[in-house]
């Protein structure tokens, strides 16, 4: 899904197939190259970089990644992980120490290295820090981020604002999918995958009605709830009220 500025579009999704002689799906991490492999193949270039959460920083999706002449900006969280422990070490020593910003009312401070290194991965990584204080409830309040990106050049506020933005797949996509347009767990994992994309491409039109075509509905105040309510009010006028609630049907 395409994520910061509205319409916020599915570009796909895939479903999981189940494992050789397991009870289990396959990964997450599998279907999600095999997602970018697909999604190469039928748009050709359909996005710039991809924006991942911590589970998919591994030398294979990293590979799929740029294989597919995209680049990434993914979460880092293990402290564990080799990576993390030697950025650590440098940024502790002062190195990368990059100017801070504003982001409201936060004051970010940023530590910045590259050339990072990780198994079976042939491309240099770049690791960057964020630490966010504010004022929370008349008390400090702060924040650590880490990232990993294949990004060389991009400034890190920039890719601070992408990391945060990687929230638009939950509050605007998976929300908003389970919740108004009824894809529970069932149509994600289990039953037929047609109807999942039936409700992938209503979510898609609605979303490119309101943000293309109707210019002025992102500054109006007017919720996307109250407006699925509104096609649903239509949609049971008398004119289709039998074909919808038709018997049998």
């Amino acid at each position: 899904m395409t994520v910061g500025k509205a319409p916020h579009v599915i570009l796909g999704q895939e479903m999981l197939k189940p494992r050789d002689g397991a009870e289990k799906d396959e990964g997450e991490l599998t279907g999600g190259k095999r997602l970018i492999k697909r999604l190469r193949q039928r748009h050709v270039h359909f996005a710039d970089v991809i924006v991942a959460d911590a589970l998919y920083l591994n030398a294979p999706f990293i590979n799929t990644v740029k294989e597919n002449g995209l680049d990434a900006v993914i979460r880092l969280k293990d402290e564990k992980r080799l990576i993390f422990q030697d950025a650590e070490g440098l940024f502790n020593q002062g190195k990368g120490k990059k100017k801070s910003f504003q982001h409201g009312k936060k004051t970010i401070e940023v530590w910045d290295l590259s050339k990072f290194e990780m198994e079976n991965c042939p491309y240099r990584l770049r690791v960057v820090r964020y630490h966010e204080s504010w004022q929370e409830n008349g008390k400090e309040a702060e924040r650590w981020i880490w990232l990993v990106t294949t990004l060389e050049e991009t400034a890190p506020p920039v890719l601070w604002e992408m990391m945060n933005c990687r929230w638009d797949i939950e509050e605007n996509g998976f929300h908003q999918l389970k919740t108004y347009y009824h894809a529970k767990h069932c149509y994600c994992h289990a039953a037929v995958e047609t109807i999942f994309n039936l409700m992938i491409i209503g979510f898609n039109m609605r979303e490119l009605y309101l943000y293309r075509r109707i210019q002025r509905f992102e500054r109006s105040g007017i919720t996307r709830k109250s407006v699925s309510r509104i096609f649903r009010d239509d949609l049971l006028t008398e004119k289709v009220k039998q074909i919808l609630y038709q018997k049998g049907g």
